[in-house]
């Protein structure tokens, strides 16, 4: 048999590029972005430790990530989730999908996780002043249709989960075809950062001569510039008596001037001349004739030949 090895092979260079290729399964950090080691950890049921941030404590800035009716930050990590059923002819995609308040938010499809899905996803939402519940649903994500909802559920947050003391990490049960609460489980992860308010600032009065060029009070807020305040003149308590104006009528002026009189229009002056050329043209046509077709052609020739060649047609 010949040798199929090519006369430029280079076996140490091709080892080199060998042992560069990844071999064997891949790991589950494979094409993701690593992110920094959070500094607190909790313990997620299953011997695995799951990130949460450490509550902290906001000050809410009107116009800076958060509203005005916002109580803080609601840090949600939706771990895992254990189903009864897989619906379908195949494993199902699930995700998930989480309602707080106006906000909606989702974690990626997990797929082919079929009834054990794992999505270990952190979402943050702004919750609003008020609002002490949550909705949790999973979904079945489909490529040729709509995606179905498996199973769902309503969560009231615990007021010590509110309060920003305490991290609460729980099971709760799923509702779907199977019955109330008999869908599956979903464990959730779940911290509050609540938002400090800070008082509204009372705006300061300033004397006069405070400032170069100003002789009034002037009132000042914070960050902006100081405003003079225009002092208000007492209103007397007795009112003068006003005068009344009477002018006197004006006349119109009279036209003497006499009407102008229509004068009549005068017929076009029609030289002998041009009536002798259109004779020459059309001799078989009285001349009073021609007169009267050049006069009503206000002495057009040209509008007086077009009139008595259709004569003549």
């Amino acid at each position: 048999m010949a040798n199929l090895v090519e006369p430029n092979f280079d076996a140490e260079r091709h080892q080199r590029w060998r042992g560069q290729v990844v071999l064997g399964p891949l790991g589950e950090d494979f094409l993701r972005v690593s992110r920094p080691a959070p500094s607190a950890h909790l313990s997620s049921g299953q011997g695995q430790t799951v990130g949460v941030p450490p509550p902290q404590q906001f000050v809410a800035h009107p116009g800076y990530g958060h509203s005005q009716n916002s109580s803080g930050i609601l840090d949600v990590t939706v771990v895992q989730a254990r189903l009864t059923k897989n619906y379908g002819l195949t494993r199902m995609d699930p995700f998930c999908r989480v309602r707080i308040g106006h906000s909606v938010l989702e974690t990626p499809t997990a797929p082919n996780a079929g009834k054990t899905p794992r999505w270990n996803k952190l979402l943050r939402a702004d919750m609003q002043t008020g609002v002490t519940s949550m909705y949790v649903e999973v979904f079945d994500e489909r490529t040729f249709s709509m995606e179905e909802r498996v199973a769902w559920c309503q969560i009231d947050l615990p007021e010590r989960l509110l309060s920003g003391q305490t991290i609460v990490d729980e099971w709760y049960p799923l509702n779907g075809k199977q019955g109330e609460g008999k869908e599956g489980l979903v464990n959730l992860v779940m911290s509050f950062q609540p938002i400090a308010q800070q008082p509204m600032a009372q705006p300061q009065m300033m004397h006069p001569g405070t400032l170069p060029g100003y002789g009034q009070p002037m009132m000042m807020m914070p960050g902006q510039a100081p405003v003079p305040m225009v002092q208000q003149q007492p209103m007397p308590t007795q009112m003068a008596p006003v005068q009344q104006y009477n002018p006197a009528p004006v006349q119109a002026p009279v036209s003497t001037a006499q009407p102008t009189q229509m004068q009549p229009q005068q017929p076009p002056v029609v030289s002998d001349s041009d009536v002798q050329s259109l004779v020459d043209m059309f001799p078989d046509i009285a001349r009073d004739t021609i007169r009267t077709i050049l006069e009503s052609c206000d002495g057009n020739m040209e509008r007086a030949v077009d009139s008595l060649v259709s004569m003549c047609a």
